[in-house]
């Protein structure tokens, strides 16, 4: 009698723990600072049962490939020195500029880009489009100016925030 043939199994996915993406991000996080640039997101995401690291970076004077190159580099080796076995599944790793339409995450990115116009996501279904005024510190608001009227949104119901490009029929080009 034969015996059976032993099925291929496919590696085992063992998830990323919080406590590691936590390490790995401010491992990241020193060495972009350290190259003179910010970290504007480090997040693990799957996208079509892949593994990304996924990495945001800026600067005054914004980012070009070979910052982004440059970046990489550095992390890809720190990585594999400091995470090899704490990372166990196969991963990509993309660094990027956060795009002209860049993710606001913080008080301190709104009141950055004050003056500029950003969507705010503050229900699954609803997003609101204005210029950023500022925070209200005591009432946890920010205040926007949306079609020429001041609006107080509270922080807490913020769930997604981006600048948004205007063109010139909105406002002759401005952010």
């Amino acid at each position: 009698m034969k015996p059976k043939p032993k099925l291929k199994q496919k590696p085992r996915k063992i998830p990323v723990s919080h406590s590691v993406k936590l390490s790995v991000e401010a491992a990241i996080r020193v060495i972009i600072e350290e190259l003179g640039y910010e970290c504007v997101q480090v997040s693990f995401v799957r996208e079509s049962e892949k593994l990304i690291l996924r990495i945001l970076i800026d600067s005054m004077g914004g980012i070009n490939v070979g910052d982004c190159e440059r970046v990489s580099k550095k992390v890809s080796r720190m990585l594999d020195e400091e995470f090899d076995e704490l990372i166990s599944e196969r991963y990509t790793l993309e660094t990027s500029s956060p795009g002209i339409e860049r993710p606001l995450f913080s008080v301190a990115d709104y009141l950055r880009f004050a003056e500029r116009f950003a969507r705010f996501r503050v229900s699954p279904k609803k997003s609101i489009i204005g210029k950023i005024i500022g925070i209200d510190e005591l009432d946890k608001c920010l205040i926007i100016e949306c079609d020429g009227t001041e609006q107080r949104i509270p922080l807490a119901d913020i769930s997604r925030a981006n600048l948004v490009w205007k063109d010139e029929a909105d406002n002759k080009g401005e952010f």
